[in-house]
């Protein structure tokens, strides 16, 4: 298997930087030798070094004269020329005829000798002059190349300050790039101290940027985490404290009745069957609320073991139907309002059961003779709806609403939501189910 290299948008910006930094400095330097005159007529005075030329050829004049060297002479002649390093000097006779020469050893060093051309460092200054030897005179031109040394120099700094250049953008990029992963590594700190609340700020478009919103993705997962958690414990523990509280009430009733049997502290037979059946009732309760608990922890505990399949409105109907006929069995009067449209939604048959079975223990304890169950879709959802009658003495039924936090429990597992609804003397149950477009009819 071939492994394709993908290059990483962080090393294109780091090329794209050094050929910036590169360009960048060949420009501050091609600026900083065009303009190597203006630099050096600014520090260097000519006329002085016009004054020095003319010095030094009145001092050869003065050689020529003490040593009465004859114009004929060019091995003598070119030996007190080398003593003027600086200078390149050109003899020529009356009629422009060259006689001798001398060339500075300082001529090679004002060339910079490239692949392809040569670059001038430095162009002498030149004057013409006259020698006056013992049997005639000549004509001197002499070449100064005294300022060579201060291009040399120039040059030299020239090539530090753009290499510099080249080193400060390119260590810019770098710093800043180093500075934001110490900034993203201080801020992963503070998650490790327990800070879910501070957001990773993210910069730029490379590999850098998808860390940091990658992290603060994980910083958003790890932060609802903790408060789903943190909610889930809570309510657990309020939970266990709302059911000790309503577990104490019947089952204290419960020890009393026990203790009046126990005690034989009733009257007749009739009063003894009742305090029996009071016991059956205070049972009845405390296993009511435990098989509620049971189920409230079992429901929680279960949610990788959730598969949900395509159920369309038969599946639905029957179920409801199955749900209206316990309620029937109970004594209660049934309105069925079933929508005739089709639709499929993504359920599990055992929660639907389960969720049904809540519902239908909280009708038997606290509702009246009347339920209305209705069935319908509205726009992408459906809903299905039970609305029944308050009992008037609801007041003295305590409820933990464990039933019902198990109903919205299981529904959030099937994507779908809870909604109840509460007015005087009417309770309000609505199933929201996002409906699923597989296999329907296209409108």
């Amino acid at each position: 298997m071939i492994r394709k290299t993908r290059i990483s948008r962080l090393s294109i910006k780091l090329v794209m930087i050094v050929l910036i930094s590169f360009v960048a400095s060949a420009l501050l330097f091609a600026i900083l030798f065009m303009n190597r005159y203006r630099v050096f007529h600014f520090i260097i005075d000519e006329t002085a070094l016009t004054k020095s030329t003319a010095e030094s050829v009145a001092q050869l004049q003065t050689t020529i004269t003490k040593k009465h060297i004859s114009k004929n002479d060019q091995k003598r002649i070119r030996e007190e020329m080398k003593e003027y390093r600086h200078l390149t000097m050109q003899l020529y006779d009356s009629e422009g005829v060259y006689y001798t020469d001398h060339a500075s050893p300082l001529e090679k060093d004002v060339y910079i000798e490239t692949s392809s051309f040569l670059l001038t460092l430095y162009y002498p200054q030149y004057e013409d002059y006259t020698l006056k030897f013992y049997d005639g005179t000549y004509n001197l031109t002499v070449y100064s190349y005294q300022g060579v040394w201060f291009m040399e120099l120039y040059v030299i700094g020239a090539i530090v300050l753009c290499v510099m250049l080249f080193l400060l953008l390119i260590m810019r990029y770098i710093r800043r790039k180093i500075n934001y992963i110490l900034k993203i590594g201080d801020e992963m700190k503070l998650i490790e101290s327990g800070d879910f609340q501070h957001p990773i700020l993210y910069e730029g478009k490379d590999e850098l940027t998808d860390l940091a919103i990658q992290l603060n993705q994980l910083r958003s997962v790890l932060d609802e985490n903790m408060r789903s958690e943190k909610e889930a414990k809570q309510a657990n523990q309020d939970l266990v404290t709302a059911m000790s509280h309503d577990l104490r009430t019947p089952l204290t009733s419960l020890l009393g009745y026990l203790d009046i049997l126990d005690m034989k502290i009733y009257k007749n037979e009739e009063e003894r069957s009742e305090y029996i059946r009071k016991c059956k009732i205070k049972a009845d309760q405390i296993k009511d609320m435990s098989d509620r608990l049971f189920t409230h922890f079992l429901i929680y505990a279960q949610d990788e073991n959730i598969q949900l399949q395509l159920m369309d409105q038969d599946q639905v109907n029957v179920m409801l139907e199955a749900f209206g006929n316990e309620l029937i069995d109970s004594g209660f009067e049934i309105q069925l309002l079933i929508d005739a449209k089709p639709f499929k939604i993504m359920a599990e048959t055992s929660l639907l059961k389960r969720i049904f079975d809540n519902l239908l223990s909280n009708i038997r304890k606290y509702g009246s003779s009347q339920v209305e169950i209705s069935l319908r879709c509205e726009e992408k959802q459906l809903c299905m709806c039970i609305k029944n009658d308050k009992k008037e003495d609801i007041s003295k039924e305590k409820s933990s609403h464990i039933g019902l936090k198990s109903v919205r429990k299981m529904l959030s597992y099937m994507n779908a939501t809870l909604v109840i609804q509460e007015v005087e003397d009417i309770f309000v149950v609505q199933l929201v189910f996002p409906l699923s477009m597989d296999g329907l009819p296209k409108a």
